[in-house]
């Protein structure tokens, strides 16, 4: 998906078989993530505070937007 189809309050699914949910509860600077896990600098763009339900409850995480768009494989639609 593209980092500009990703909207909050949405529900989205992974790619592949898309068993995994996640909700979007916020966009925005401020929810950046708070590691980096590769070479060179963060990139300089808006954070995605989400929730996903797991066997446990739920988690709460952070991705930067693209990073989220390249895992989101579509939006989740109710019927």
């Amino acid at each position: 998906m593209s980092p500009k189809d990703i909207k909050v309050g949405e529900t989205y699914v992974n790619r592949g078989k898309g068993k995994t949910t996640r909700i979007v509860l916020a966009i925005g600077n401020q929810h950046r993530p708070t590691r980096w896990l590769s070479f060179g600098s963060p990139p300089d763009e808006p954070g995605v505070l989400f929730k996903q339900p797991n066997a446990r409850g739920e988690i709460q995480d952070r991705l930067y937007l693209s990073s989220f768009a390249k895992w989101a494989g579509r939006k989740l639609t109710m019927c």
